[in-house]
């Protein structure tokens, strides 16, 4: 009888700490995240949900400690973190969609210039993945056109256009 495989470790934080000035935001975070499983951070506003979610993509420099995401440590500075971006999907809190593209434009910008793929590919992929969070018909729609939970789903379906391995939700439910 064969035993099923342990998941993968797709994120593993030793020893993090984050500090801003002399406000030390973060203090010896320790976290691991197994390929499937769906990890919620909850505390009160200020105590360093985003800071930590910031450090995990090294959008914030960490004061100290290791992050490895997908098998490349990305605290290491030899660590191409543009290439491991490739595999991550960040959902910001402000969402950040491009107010003088149309939804359409705003999913497939990033699939054309990182990803290289065809207009024609990456257009099919972000209209299944707009299909996916409900928006299809919505392509031609301005940002500013839409509600706020309608662009939150836009910035959804941006980061699942790009294959994500890893998805990152800041505020997932403002």
């Amino acid at each position: 009888m064969s035993t099923p495989e342990t998941p993968r470790t797709v994120v593993d934080i030793a020893g993090l700490h984050k500090s801003f000035g002399s406000n030390e935001v973060l203090t010896g975070i320790d976290l691991q995240v197994r390929e499937g499983e769906v990890v919620c951070l909850i505390g009160p506003s200020g105590s360093g949900k985003s800071t930590l979610l910031r450090c995990v993509n090294l959008l914030e420099q960490p004061t100290r400690g290791a992050i490895t995401l997908l098998g490349a440590e990305v605290t290491d500075p030899d660590v191409d973190i543009d290439r491991v971006r490739t595999h991550v999907g960040m959902v910001f809190q402000q969402f950040n969609l491009f107010a003088h593209r149309n939804v359409l434009d705003n999913c497939t910008m990033a699939q054309r210039s990182v990803l290289r793929r065809s207009r024609s590919q990456a257009e099919t992929t972000a209209r299944a993945m707009l299909a996916r969070v409900g928006l299809a018909g919505r392509e031609d729609a301005m940002p500013s056109e839409l509600s706020g939970g309608m662009q939150q789903r836009v910035a959804i379906a941006r980061a699942l256009s790009m294959d994500p391995a890893l998805m990152l939700f800041d505020e997932p439910t403002s």
